[in-house]
């Protein structure tokens, strides 16, 4: 039987309508390709952004762990999302915004910061903790040596150059690695995969906002300048 003209159409009309997301070798949404700046996906984003330096699970990284209730309430979400988008100077942490030459919208940077604090910001845990001011603030001018043989000697040795507990933290690579604020920090909060308690178990005693600063001021005081690193053919190294 010959279908009239206008029949046949209809019926193909209504097949390529329903049948055209099926077609054979199209790819389903989960398989087709995303720029780098829609990409929104935490997983996507902490593994090729974070894990490398801070773990897989935020832990057991080269660098300071993420998943750290503690560090996160020190740091607040607003000031991590600005280390994200424009790194800290002087270290190993790069800036991931666009708009300071990184790779990352401020939608995805704003992303990965809350799942951040979703994941591992464990409110519960710090509830009622009085953290001391987060800002390295004036340096100190006396009382180092007291405060870091009573709160950091123990593990670190009397001179800082380490002991059986720690490592050394007067290191001149290690210090000049570290920024006076990442000092700090690891004064208040301490390290949990490193076995360094917080302030408030450091020594027989909390801390007093004082003596933090009189430690972090003590280190400081040991970082050594090293000239500017010359380059091939640059002025002042012997080349042309």
């Amino acid at each position: 039987m010959k279908l009239p003209v206008p029949v046949v159409i209809t019926v193909l009309a209504v097949l390529w309508a329903t049948g055209c997301d099926r077609l054979p070798g199209k790819p389903d949404a989960a398989g087709r390709y995303q720029r780098p700046t829609e990409i929104m996906d935490f997983t996507i984003l902490y593994g090729q952004n974070c894990s490398g330096c801070h773990g897989a699970q935020g832990r057991l990284g080269p660098s300071r762990p993420l998943a750290d209730p503690l560090y996160l309430a020190y740091v607040g979400s607003e000031r991590m999302r600005q280390i994200v988008a424009h790194g800290v100077p002087g270290t190993s942490m790069p800036a991931f915004a666009e708009s300071s030459g990184g790779t990352l919208t401020e939608e995805q940077i704003a992303a990965l910061v809350r799942e951040i604090y979703e994941r591992w910001g464990d409110a519960a845990r710090v509830k009622g903790a009085l953290l001391p001011s987060y800002e390295v603030g004036a340096t100190s001018t006396a009382g180092g040596d007291a405060a870091f043989a009573a709160f950091c000697a123990d593990c670190h040795g009397t001179d800082g150059s380490g002991g059986e507990k720690a490592g050394s933290v007067v290191d001149p690579d290690y210090l000049a690695l570290v920024s006076d604020q990442m000092l700090r920090t690891s004064v208040v909060v301490g390290r949990t995969d490193l076995g360094m308690p917080d302030w408030r178990e450091a020594g027989d005693r909390p801390m007093t906002p004082q003596e933090i600063t009189d430690v972090v001021t003590w280190m400081t005081a040991r970082r050594k300048a090293f000239p500017e690193a010359q380059l091939p053919g640059a002025p002042g190294n012997g080349r042309n």
